[in-house]
């Protein structure tokens, strides 16, 4: 039974505002604080959630300054203990919980598709719910990212039978979850100040497999990592004595998009000529994971073929602002060197032989120091490259440790720092042929500029 107020302590996160749509749509009254008025934040205001952006205690709603027991409290991982909204509310009485506990108590006994995975999590999530928003009970989805055919990271059907969930391994979140069916993408290492090292970042991914009822769906690049499971299948790209239960085969790449022939279970359905609006082979694996979840969850095939058809991508993941034979801007998230290493391939494979600028912002000073020789080699592979400040997020600068740190170590004749603020003075000396913009930080509050600067060259 959901109280009938709840207040979400950073609520214009990706994966709190999904909770936020979620309670209103409950029928709950929500309300929520953030540190700062985002365009997201501004859409859940128009839909309903009053959000505050005041640290002083005299912020809090009066709405939410009940009786012990009666307030929903949820809070993330990025929330410090000490913030003073958290720290006045349990004094109040109130018990806080994780998103990721409240999505683990809504989705317990019911059934749950889970994403899990170091690398695209957010595109499969995107992919499935739209395919299954498609079928006759539609489906309840929290993504972590905007879909670009709703405009939004929530999906909500009274008559959902499934749950689309993200099942995030930051601070070991996923574990809350007991999902149906799950896939897991990849085991890259990353968090490594939570994990401390690859081992027990993996083994945190075996206990979120014990917890799978039904299905576990993995990638063939993985799947030695999960041993002889009967509920094993593996998904990939076709290959001569490689078999796998879900692959994709007869592939073709043009500046447009993918073409291919979709098979499901050890092709006992194959769907011909599917044709999507997206680009990589890393986002081919993500299109046959989202499909074997679907196929699983009792989609029809035909479904699959036409919701694959119509998805238009999702916001920040290899989203192409301008396309022409004389300019392309691409935006994407890839904060991890092997998700800049696909990112830069799928650049290559769709648009061969021109000129590659990519403009990278790192995310967490941890990650980039954990990760530096993976983020050097894979910055090489840009024609010119731009440097950007760390963007810091959750965590406080490591000492000796910056971005020119990253910098001396990558040594490319065509290299440079720069600032946001001076992007484009930057740009202006050499002509841009393919921009590619990387990061998980606020390098995003450049695209619009970015996109206009692009169109002029178009």
């Amino acid at each position: 039974m959901i109280p009938s107020v709840a207040y979400l302590i950073g609520v214009g996160g990706a994966g709190m505002s999904a909770i936020a749509r979620y309670l209103l749509k409950s029928g709950c009254e929500v309300y929520g604080y953030d540190r700062v008025k985002t365009s997201l934040t501004e859409k859940l205001e128009q839909e309903g959630v009053h959000v505050n952006y005041a640290l002083s205690l005299t912020a809090i709603p009066e709405a939410v300054r009940i009786e012990s027991g009666k307030l929903l409290l949820i809070t993330t991982p990025a929330i410090s203990s000490s913030h003073p909204h958290l720290i006045h509310l349990k004094k109040a009485g109130h018990n806080a919980i994780k998103r990721s506990e409240f999505l683990g108590q809504i989705t317990e006994n019911k059934p749950t598709l889970a994403i899990a995975g170091t690398h695209g999590k957010t595109t499969i999530t995107a992919i499935l719910a739209h395919i299954l928003a498609g079928t006759e009970n539609g489906c309840n989805a929290f993504i972590g990212g905007i879909s670009a055919n709703t405009k939004s990271n929530f999906y909500w059907s009274s008559k959902a039978k499934w749950t689309v969930v993200e099942a995030d391994e930051f601070d070991r979140s996923f574990h809350s979850l007991s999902p149906t069916h799950a896939v897991i993408t990849s085991l890259d290492p990353d968090h490594l100040d939570i994990y401390g090292n690859e081992e027990r970042f993996v083994e945190a991914f075996e206990i979120f497999a014990d917890k799978v009822k039904e299905k576990l769906i993995v990638c063939h690049e993985i799947a030695q990592k999960f041993g002889d499971r009967t509920n094993l299948e593996t998904y990939g790209i076709e290959q001569t004595g490689l078999q796998l239960t879900h692959s994709a085969s007869q592939i073709d790449w043009s500046s447009s998009g993918l073409k291919f022939d979709l098979n499901l279970n050890h092709k006992e359905s194959v769907l011909k000529n599917i044709a999507v609006n997206m680009m990589g082979l890393h986002n081919l694996e993500n299109v046959i994971a989202a499909s074997a979840l679907a196929y699983n969850a009792g989609a029809t095939l035909e479904t699959i073929k036409t919701r694959l058809g119509s998805f238009s991508g999702i916001y920040r993941r290899f989203q192409i602002h301008t396309n022409t034979s004389t300019s392309v801007y691409i935006d994407d998230y890839a904060h991890h060197p092997t998700e800049l290493k696909k990112t830069i391939e799928a650049v290559r494979t769709h648009f061969p032989g021109r000129h590659l600028t990519v403009i990278f912002q790192p995310h967490l000073y941890s990650r980039t120091q954990d990760q530096q020789e993976g983020f050097r080699v894979e910055l090489n592979q840009a024609d010119r490259l731009i440097l950007l400040p760390i963007y810091a997020a959750r965590e406080n600068q490591i000492d000796g440790f910056n971005t020119q740190s990253l910098f001396e170590k990558i040594s490319h004749p065509h290299a440079e720092t720069s600032t946001k603020n001076s992007i484009f003075d930057n740009l202006k000396g050499h002509p841009v042929d393919v921009l590619l913009t990387v990061g998980a930080g606020d390098i995003d509050l450049l695209v619009p500029s970015l996109k206009k600067w692009s169109l002029k060259y178009a």
